[in-house]
């Protein structure tokens, strides 16, 4: 990679756009590209991204007109929601070159480990690595602008095999400065991804509100009740992690770093993120991605894991059931991702050593490592 990456974010929606912004701010050569563009373009034509919060800026972003110039990329970095990936990312694969690193914010349902193999089937020298949750928390205010809370003080970062995920890691530092840590392996990138579980938690209570459109504050709403069905689901997530032999920082920690917070109970650092200013609102929708997203591609992915793990998640389970009942769909099977990445008779061992797979030396396919 050349001394001054060229930078090319995939999804131009809140956290392609702060992603944007965080680079900006770093004297990084950044460019945007999604599919329509819609938030950033303006009536004129041009495009511009007004941010306030943890950073007050103004700047005109270049939208990339067509996918093929991403070719010109040193890096990309994946900002797409999970039920966007096949159909979004499939095709942009054509554009890939050997030399490219390609990231992926907030990952869920192994993507990571679906492009890496995708990219090795292909004979492409690509290295591809997965963060555990997105660079910063952030929402579109009514007026169109970013409302940007602070840089994450902490994203792990995992890669296929130890050496791959030491590159990605000095990539992304070189990016976005010393916040990234190297994660045992792809599969802990995708246990440690909190926001299923939590959306779960937030949504759930809360559907009325949803139904009916009303203005409610996220965190201003996770009173004790949402802590309990946090708490639940989080300790499924963990055992789950466990069986895999991975040690996984909890839901009060990830809050805790994720929003340069005090340890507290849940609902005690809910009420301080509020007290911050830091809250958004939540879903005034049905079709929101806290559902039409985590619920086929994180909750009922970690149901799938743990099935393989052989763990127990019936909370989990519980929760994705009533929200298929309130939905009327099938959220279980709409995630065609989760077929490819987890074969019916999988198990744990061989899964595990997958997502630890060493790169060939020639490009052409993965070596698995040992699991120990």
């Amino acid at each position: 990679m050349q001394a001054d990456p060229r930078v090319a974010v995939v999804g131009a929606g809140a956290v392609g756009c702060a992603t944007v912004a965080y680079l900006h701010q770093r004297g990084v050569s950044a460019t945007l590209w999604s599919p329509t563009g819609a938030r950033v373009r303006q009536a004129d034509g041009g495009t511009r991204v007004t941010t306030s919060g943890a950073l007050q800026s103004q700047f005109a972003p270049r939208l990339l007109a067509d996918a093929a110039a991403l070719a010109d990329a040193d890096v990309w970095i994946v900002c797409l929601p999970a039920n966007a990936y096949e159909a979004v990312l499939e095709p942009l694969t054509r554009h890939w070159r050997d030399g490219q690193v390609v990231l992926v914010s907030g990952a869920l349902s192994l993507v990571p480990l679906w492009l890496a193999e995708t990219a090795c089937a292909q004979g492409r020298d690509v290295l591809v690595a997965g963060w555990n949750t997105t660079a910063t928390t952030t929402h579109f205010l009514p007026d169109g602008s970013l409302h940007v809370n602070p840089l994450r003080e902490r994203i792990e970062v995992a890669a296929t095999g130890p050496a791959d995920t030491a590159r990605a890691v000095a990539c992304c530092e070189r990016l976005l400065g010393p916040r990234f840590v190297s994660a045992a392996n792809l599969l802990a990138i995708t246990l440690a991804n909190i926001n299923p579980i939590a959306h779960a938690a937030e949504v759930i209570p809360n559907l009325t509100r949803m139904d009916r459109g009303e203005a409610w504050s996220l965190f201003g709403c996770f009173t004790p009740v949402v802590a309990r069905i946090a708490e639940s689901l989080d300790a499924e997530r963990l055992a789950v992690a466990r069986a895999f032999g991975l040690a996984l920082p909890t839901l009060r920690e990830h809050y805790a770093r994720s929003y340069h917070l005090t340890p507290a109970s849940l609902h005690e650092m809910a009420a301080e993120i509020v007290q911050r200013g830091m809250s958004p609102n939540g879903p005034a929708r049905l079709d929101h991605r806290y559902v039409l997203e985590d619920v086929p591609f994180g909750m009922a992915f970690l149901e799938t894991l743990g099935r393989v793990a052989r763990v127990p998640t019936p909370v989990l389970t519980s929760c994705v059931t009533l929200l298929e009942s309130v939905w009327a769909r099938d959220f279980r099977g709409e995630n065609s991702l989760a077929a490819r990445m987890v074969a019916a008779d999988a198990d744990a061992a061989s899964l595990l050593a997958r997502c630890a797979a060493e790169r060939s030396a020639d490009s052409t396919g993965l070596r698995a490592a040992p699991v120990r």
